[in-house]
């Protein structure tokens, strides 16, 4: 009896997906695991991570993997468990839109196991938070209700409707807490069957239902990506981290051969074969090679399309199935490449690429099709056989499930598993090596997230420390773009000599090395760390991907509470996104024509690109140095101004102490005698008087707003 129990237990100590953006997952699930999303302090340390600038409208899928993470016992029977469950919600939520579109239990047993069962569930695994899609039928739903409205509310009828809006408005703010790709494609089928409740009826009652559906929606999606939208608002914009461009909707956008085609690695290999062949045969394959819909999903698009085509205008025309036909084709007009969605893109937002995903709506759309056709025709073409619906069911889906399922390729689990298993052995050994809450310095260094693959590694597989440990801190996780990725950035650029040196004053206990990321293998890296530290590697992963060398004489201070900038300071370099610093002195100065900034200068703010003869500012230009000012030096420039500029002294601030300098058109050398009367202060403003654009003085293209032109600058003591 435990032996067939334990048959049917997933064993929840490893995930089903472990590679590309599975690993992905598995990180988001072991932070909200640990506290929540948007920070944790053990990845990126000692800057820790932020995840404020990647926008999701994912608060519902986090909150069941959360809560299904704390009954597993780890992020790794959340992500298990939060897949599995996906069968049962979407079954339901599939079941009760079938019944409320009039389908017999037996019709609308079979659509939902038939839908459950979608090659998406399976092909997105990796992709996990979009196998959650019960949110498609429940906007069918919804839908139908829109399109069902006849007339207004009436008094008698407000309190229950009030209890009714306010149920609405909460289900509305969960549907958009499973992602905004899902909200968009709902609030796509909700404006349809608004337009289409208006030409029915010939009022707008349906259209303020959509409306008010729709507002709904939207605010949800805002409630879950406030807490980025602040983020954003306190450190300013990230311009590394999801930029989107246009022709990315034409990338990852359908074509309706995906949604005809049988999934690539079909049971009957011919079947597959066909699918293979097209994929490679034709452009702008990606992810969207997911979006088959199996032979009976196929079937019920197909039609959809001779419907729309031919009999939805008829006025004898079902109305379920002129509104699944209308909603269905909508939703492929938005996903195909070179479709609305494309549109969507140039007018509202780019940021939604991926209008492939829209296949599983489609899916939904299209079985709701099949089924309620078949019901209406066995009821009048062959009633003697609608008797039998059970049986033509069961046959559906006995045919269903053979088209759009596999066997589980035994291989290729035992490879993940054995990967899983690896790293984590790996990975708690180092833990048990350093002392509790230990830090390790991870290489080679590659940014987070969406960088390309460097030699062999995929950036996402640096997360395994952090996955497979409980309390160790890791340098890797950091948002790229932000300071501490911007440092780490600089570090790695830095002889191995000089980063270990820094990575010795924050702290670090140790040294990881990922081979994968070295065209060598890192075997120059290895000898070159066994050579530093006097001792080979302390610990080797059992598929002989990582290293790791102990560190001793690290000096452990207390960095908690402190700043990015008053870290660097700690650990004695600067790098951000001047890179790092180079050698010089406050006497040789800053010299604007040479790429970087000197290593006395922590920051500066206000400048543009390198030109050949220096740099110029735009409204104003701001030094931070690593050290206090001395109390009195002469503060010798040479720059120029730019336009009107030099028709008025520049201001210069030297903490709180005000002081001007005229510059010319031409480039000169100003001197400035600076006394600080005893204050303390490591910066120094220049604010010019009248920033302007060339656009603006002499009609070029050139949009910048330019004040100062910087050459050289010195502190003279």
């Amino acid at each position: 009896m435990s032996g067939l129990a334990s048959a049917f237990t997933p064993d929840l100590s490893r995930p089903y997906a472990y590679a590309g953006d599975g690993l992905f997952h598995a990180w988001m699930a072991q932070r909200v695991a640990e506290g929540w999303l948007f920070d944790n302090a053990r990845s990126g340390y000692p800057f820790g991570s932020n995840f404020l600038d990647f926008p999701g409208s994912d608060g519902g899928d986090h909150l069941l993997i959360k809560i299904f993470a704390l009954l597993g016992g780890g992020w790794a029977a959340g992500v298990k468990l939060f897949y599995l469950f996906g069968f049962p919600a979407c079954f339901v939520a599939t079941y009760v839109t079938a019944r409320a579109f009039g389908l017999n239990r037996s019709f609308a047993v079979a659509g939902s196991v038939i839908y459950t069962f979608a090659p998406f569930h399976f092909l997105r695994l990796q992709h996990l938070f979009y196998t959650w899609y019960f949110i498609a039928p429940l906007f069918f739903y919804l839908a139908l209700d829109i399109y069902l409205t006849h007339g207004p509310v009436t008094p008698s009828s407000i309190k229950s409707k009030g209890r009714k809006l306010l149920a609405t408005a909460l289900g509305m703010l969960i549907l958009a807490s499973f992602g905004v790709y899902y909200a968009l494609f709902g609030v796509i089928i909700l404006a349809a069957a608004g337009v289409m409740s208006a030409v029915k009826t010939h009022n707008t009652y349906g259209v303020r239902k959509a409306a008010l559906l729709i507002a709904a929606t939207i605010f949800g999606v805002f409630v879950n990506i406030a807490p980025n939208m602040i983020g954003t608002y306190k450190n300013g914009p990230n311009l590394e981290v999801a930029q989107r461009s246009i022709v990315e909707s034409e990338v990852y956008g359908m074509k309706m051969m995906q949604l005809l085609m049988p999934r690539p690695d079909h049971r009957i290999k011919q079947l597959g074969g066909i699918a293979q062949r097209y994929n490679q045969a034709t452009p702008l394959v990606n992810e969207n090679s997911t979006s088959s819909l199996g032979i009976i999903g196929a079937a019920g698009f197909m039609l959809v399309l001779l419907y729309f085509l031919f009999a939805s205008a008829r006025p004898d025309s079902d109305d379920r199935l002129r509104l699944v036909a209308v909603t269905t084709f909508v939703l492929f007009l938005f996903a195909t490449i070179g479709g609305l969605g494309s549109l969507f893109a140039m007018t509202v937002s780019p940021s939604i690429r991926a209008w492939n995903r829209d296949s599983i709506f489609i899916a939904c759309g299209a079985l709701l099709f099949l089924f309620i056709a078949l019901q209406i025709l066995l009821q009048k073409i062959a009633p003697r056989l609608a008797n039998y619906s059970v049986g033509i069911a069961a046959a559906l889906v006995l045919v269903g499930l053979f088209d759009q399922t596999v066997s589980p390729c035994k291989s290729c689990i035992a490879v993940q598993n054995a990967a899983f298993d690896s790293d984590k052995d790996f990975i708690q050994s180092i833990e048990k090596a350093l002392p509790a809450g230990g830090s390790v310095y991870q290489l080679p260094y590659i940014g987070f997230p969406e960088v390309p693959i460097l030699q062999r590694l995929i950036n996402y597989q640096m997360m395994v420390g952090v996955l497979h440990s409980k309390a160790l801190h890791w340098s890797f996780g950091g948002m790229k773009g932000r300071p501490g990725d911007l440092f780490y950035r600089a570090l790695a650029q830095e002889p191995m000599t000089r980063q270990i040196e820094v990575i010795r004053k924050l702290g670090f206990d140790g040294i990881y090395i990922d081979r994968r990321g070295y065209a060598d293998n890192g075997d120059a890296l290895i000898q070159e760390l066994s050579q530093l530290l006097q001792e080979p590697p302390l610990l080797q992963s059992s598929d002989k991907e990582m290293v790791f060398f102990k560190l001793e004489n690290s000096a452990h201070p207390d960095l908690s509470g402190l700043s990015p900038k008053q870290i660097q300071r700690e650990a004695g370099f600067f790098g951000d996104a001047w890179g790092p610093r180079y050698s010089g002195s406050l006497a040789s100065g800053i010299d604007f024509t040479r790429s970087g900034l000197p290593e006395f200068i922590s920051d500066a703010q206000g400048l543009y690109g390198i030109e050949p003869w220096g740099r110029w500012s735009s409204q104003q230009a701001v030094f931070e140095f690593t050290a206090p000012l001395p109390q009195k030096f002469t503060l010798v420039l040479k720059a120029q101004a730019y336009a009107t500029n030099a028709q008025t002294p520049t201001r210069v601030l030297v903490g709180q102490h005000e002081y001007s300098m005229q510059l010319t058109a031409g480039i000169s050398e100003v001197r400035l005698d600076v006394n600080l009367g005893g204050e303390s202060t490591d910066r120094i403003t220049f604010i010019p008087p009248k920033p302007a654009s060339p656009s603006q003085v002499s009609g070029n293209t050139d949009g910048r707003i330019l004040g100062i032109g910087f050459v050289s600058m010195q502190i003279i003591p």
